[in-house]
This record gives structure tokens, sequence and C-alpha cells, in this order.
């Protein structure tokens, strides 16, 4: 890696699905990754999978050039987080891979605490009643006070910012969403704490943006680095495999 960041790449399907792509992705993915994508229903989660798994392969060797793409292999942890089984890199690689309707990303980094989630952003979603189900009660009285179209779009916040914390911790689903609160500014992206949870809010930095008019795209930095870690985003990896 050039420098001490975290590497974003966004694909967006309409755009990287083009002929002949799905076929040298699949080449990059693994005999079990290619069962795994064989095993969804729908032709187009087939292709998505494949999308996001050879993504993630071409961004870790951006990382680390001398590996190639073929030549990662994944386990998972105890929550079911996946990590870099091998093969062992001069400093040790992180990542997390997310993927919606229609968009793949994912995130490397020298440093473990980094995660991304990416959501298709639905409009007919009742962001209060999901929110009353799940979120912390200070993130509901903030749905509660702005019109729909805002309710909608702070909801997709939440929820991007949420799970990609969840991410960044390798705790899966196994930490309650309300257990922790988001707040979104201009100024900053903030995280509180139920008093029984053992974490410092001062340790993390949050982004958002959006990949299309369609996703919300949010990153989580636990590092603790001054300011944030650098964030660069990059093109999608396959444009010249592709060709």
């Amino acid at each position: 890696m050039a420098d001490d960041g975290i590497e974003l790449f966004i694909g967006l399907i309409e755009s990287i699905d083009t002929p002949g792509a799905v076929d040298v992705c699949r080449g990059l993915l693994s005999v079990d990754e290619q069962i795994r994508a064989d095993r969804f229903k729908f032709e187009r989660h087939q292709r998505q999978y494949v999308f996001a798994h050879a993504m993630l392969r071409l961004a870790l060797s951006h990382a680390a050039p001398e590996v190639e793409p073929t030549d990662w292999s994944f386990s998972t942890g105890r929550y079911g987080r996946p990590f870099v089984a091998a093969p062992t890199t001069a400093t040790p690689l992180h990542f997390s891979l997310s993927h919606a309707d229609g968009c793949v990303a994912c995130v490397v980094s020298k440093h473990e605490t980094v995660g991304v989630d990416v959501e298709t952003v639905s409009r007919r979603v009742a962001p209060l009643s999901t929110a009353l189900r799940f979120f912390a009660p200070e993130e509901v009285e903030t749905l509660r006070t702005l019109p729909e179209p805002a309710a909608i779009e702070r909801f997709f916040d939440y929820w991007t910012l949420k799970e990609a914390y969840l991410k960044a911790r390798g705790f899966g689903l196994n930490l309650p969403l309300d257990a922790f609160a988001m707040q979104v500014s201009r100024e900053a992206i903030k995280i509180t704490f139920k008093p029984d949870i053992a974490d410092d809010p001062a340790g993390w930095r949050f982004s958002l943006c959006s990949p299309s008019p369609s996703h919300r795209l949010a990153i989580a930095d636990g590092s603790g680095a001054a300011g944030g870690l650098r964030i660069t985003r990059n093109a999608w990896p396959l444009q010249d495999a592709a060709e």
C-alpha cells in the first residue's frame, strides 16, 4: 500500500457488467467461491457475488502487487468476519466487503477496524416503523422531526453507518443496533454508546457518500488516527482485465 489510509473500490453493476466481464471475474475466484455463487437462485445475484469477490481480490492485489488476485485465501473469525488467511504479506491487510442490488464495494487498509456498507435506497421503506424496531431512541426522535423524503435519506444514513461500524468491529449482528447511536450533521458524524458498551467514541471517524442516486455508502474508521485515515477512491479495478 502506498500510504497509511483506506483504499475504497466501488463498482456499479450497470457499468461494469460488460460483455465477458463476469467470465473474467469468475476466473479469479476460488472453487469454493464459484460454488457459492452458483447457489444463488437468481442470475443477477450470482453475477453480483462474482463481481464483489473478484473486486476484493483485485483490491488486495492493488495494495500488495506481489500477490496475484487468484492467490488470496480467506477464513472467518469468531463472529463470521472474513479475513486474509494467506499469503502472508509484509504488512497485514484488512478488508471489508459489501454489496447491494446494483452496487459492490470494498475497503482495504493496514488497520483492522475499518468497515464499509452499501445499501440500495428504497423510497418504499417506512423509516419510522423500522427505526422503532431496531434503532436507538435518539435516532428515532430525529427521524420523527423530519419530513418523509428527508427521513428516508437519514434512515439510510443511519443504517449504513451502523452496519459499517459493526463490520469494523467484527461483531456482525451480535451487537444490537440500538446499543449505539449515530448523529449526522453537516459538520461531523459522531457515535455514542450505551454505558455497557466498551468503546470510545473519540476513536471513530465516519464518512458517507452516494455511489449513485439509488445507493448510500458508509465507511467506519476505528483506527484512532488523528483526523481519521485518508480515503482514496479507486476506479473499478478490472478495466484492463476485461478488455
